[in-house]
């Protein structure tokens, strides 16, 4: 034998096939074990006998009874017979390796080809082999867990194996954000540059590491730094508005080319506000006729000379970020006012929905462009919570778009700053139900973000509502608890590496437990347990039964204490 073993735990059955074998034991064997089974096979080619090791992961087990149970049967008492000796646990292992050695000197780790002979015994896998296998501990990885049910396996995954991207799925409370926030804190403590768009805002206390240098910025459109055609799409979604969504778009173009003069003269000051007040002043009062000799004197400094309007402008307002967006919106509505006569009724809806958008967006325009918060042992968490689904899905777009960017750009000056983004919720933005702004632009960073360094992490809890055509380009995965055949069916899809019956195992995973697959981790999918970040505040199951017991608690003694008190009281009044 290679190595030395501990007692058998069960025997190969009758069928037996290279890469998966029946295994027949007293106690059914857990999902996710790792056996070896030790065997000799004749080298057809040399005619010499040599020594194999299968290595294996039980990906299925059961019970059974030998003598089925009929209405009519006598108890296995009573006939003599233990009722242990009725009933057997069949298990499938799939065969993951096989270790070929003359001596334990010189050791090989090939792909399964050939099958253990029936009947040969089963053992726990030595830490030894599975050590070689996959704890493959280099300058280039970092560590995620152990491996499942082998505590003292660790399990590493190799950083540069990550611009081939990363899907994360499971069900709700599986532990995917879990995963994400163990990612994240290790690569950047590593060096790397982490982006998490951050959708239900369940990363902004997260706690890291001390030589990471965390940015959690709650998002807010700077309606200044978004191509006008991107905005008037978030403004005007509906296809078929194109009239109206082209008048918000020129207007948009206008108010931005006026209002990044100011910016660039006066900054963002009460002087700003006093010179644009002006400009809105003089669209309010004059017709549509004078818009570019107003345009013409506030970029050039003539300050134009007018009366009072006939309607003010309010800029009572709380600061100046919010005086700003006020007269910006009233700049775009009074542009698109002047179309009324051309265009009726698609101006006034045009308007209309300008005052939705700003009603209900988070805006501001002292919000930073994200390429100017990216360094070495950064992570940035993206909180986009405040906004809509619709407008999240144009956000994303925007800034995938400048982060692809920057990447290019940096690798073309030879200076690249490789990026992880983490994109939390991704069916909402690859659904197969409908067409999303974002899903070009994530199609488009998996296509091309490996050659520059910008990697993705896709995160979802549906894998069958995700368009698999967008990951096509995704070679890493971690599967966690999948219970519904649908998303199983999914994800095998999805990797080429997935069988079916690892597929149906993961509707016995536990929180934290994952299958990992793909070149970040080597050559054999894993069964791992994902260490626990102890920086994650928020997004773990709430205990409510003791949330309420607290409650219930306070409650009972304020109660005590009134009515003490007016007892006391009542006491006093009569004695």
């Amino acid at each position: 034998m290679l190595y030395t073993f501990r007692s058998a735990i069960g025997k190969v059955g009758v069928v037996s096939y290279p890469t998966s074998v029946e295994i027949v034991s007293k106690n059914p064997i857990p999902i996710g074990t790792y056996v070896a089974i030790p065997f000799k096979t004749l080298d057809i080619i040399s005619g010499e006998t040599v020594e194999c090791c299968a290595i294996g992961v039980i990906s299925l087990t059961s019970y059974r009874r030998l003598i089925p149970i009929s209405p009519t049967a006598t108890a296995s008492e009573s006939i003599g017979i233990e009722d242990d000796m009725l009933r057997y646990a069949p298990s499938i292992a799939r065969i993951i390796a096989l270790v070929r050695s003359r001596d334990r000197n010189n050791l090989s780790i090939e792909i399964p080809n050939v099958p253990p002979p029936p009947d040969s015994e089963i053992y726990l896998a030595p830490p030894e082999i599975l050590s070689i296998l996959f704890s493959s501990k280099k300058e280039n990885s970092i560590k995620i867990g152990h491996l499942l049910t082998r505590p003292e396996v660790e399990i590493h995954i190799n950083i540069n194996a990550l611009t081939k991207h990363l899907f994360i799925t499971g069900t709700t409370g599986s532990g995917k954000s879990n995963t994400v926030a163990v990612l994240a804190d290790r690569i950047a403590s590593y060096g790397g540059t982490v982006v998490i768009y951050d959708v239900h805002g369940e990363y902004s206390t997260l706690e890291v590491g001390r030589d990471v240098r965390k940015i959690s910025i709650e998002y807010k459109m700077n309606l200044l730094e978004i191509p006008p055609k991107v905005l008037a799409r978030m403004i005007v979604p509906e296809g078929g508005a194109t009239v109206q969504r082209m008048l918000v778009s020129r207007a948009l173009a206008i108010a931005q080319k006026v209002f990044k003069e100011l910016r660039s003269r006066y900054g963002l000051t009460e002087k700003a506000i006093e010179n644009f007040t002006t400009i809105v002043k003089e669209l309010i009062k004059e017709s549509k006729s004078i818009l570019e000799t107003s345009l013409h004197r506030s970029m050039f400094g003539e300050k134009p000379e007018v009366d009072e309007p006939e309607e003010e402008v309010s800029t009572e307002t709380i600061d100046i970020n919010s005086k700003l967006i006020d007269l910006f919106k009233k700049f775009i509505k009074k542009l698109i006012e002047g179309y009324t006569e051309q265009y009726g009724e698609s101006a006034e809806k045009a308007c209309t929905k300008v005052d939705e958008f700003f009603e209900n967006a988070a805006i501001s325009f002292e919000a930073p462009s994200i390429n100017t918060l990216l360094g070495p042992s950064t992570l940035v968490v993206l909180n986009v919570s405040l906004l809509s689904d619709e407008q999240k899905d144009h956000v994303l777009k925007i800034m995938l778009d400048e982060l692809l960017w920057f990447s290019k750009s940096k690798y073309f000056t030879g200076d690249p700053q490789p990026i992880l983004v983490f994109i939390e919720e991704a069916h909402i933005f690859l659904s197969t139900a409908k067409s999303t702004i974002s899903r070009y632009s994530i199609e488009r960073v998996a296509r091309e973000g490996r050659k520059f360094g910008l990697a993705l992490g896709i995160i979802s809890q549906r894998p069958r509502n995700i368009d698999l055509n967008a990951l096509s380009q995704v070679q890493n995965f971690v599967f966690m608890k999948l219970v519904q055949e649908a998303d199983q069916q999914a994800i095998m899809n999805a990797s080429d590496m997935l069988t079916e019956d690892l597929a149906r195992s993961l509707a016995s995973m536990g929180t934290g437990e994952a299958l990992v697959i793909g070149e970040w981790v080597g050559r054999f999918p894993v069964f791992v347990k994902i260490d626990k970040h102890e920086g994650k505040k928020i997004g773990a199951s709430l205990d409510i039964a003791e949330i309420w017991r607290l409650h219930r608690s306070r409650a009972t003694t304020k109660m005590y204490a009134a009515t003490s008190e007016a007892t006391k009281d009542f006491e006093e009044l009569f004695s």
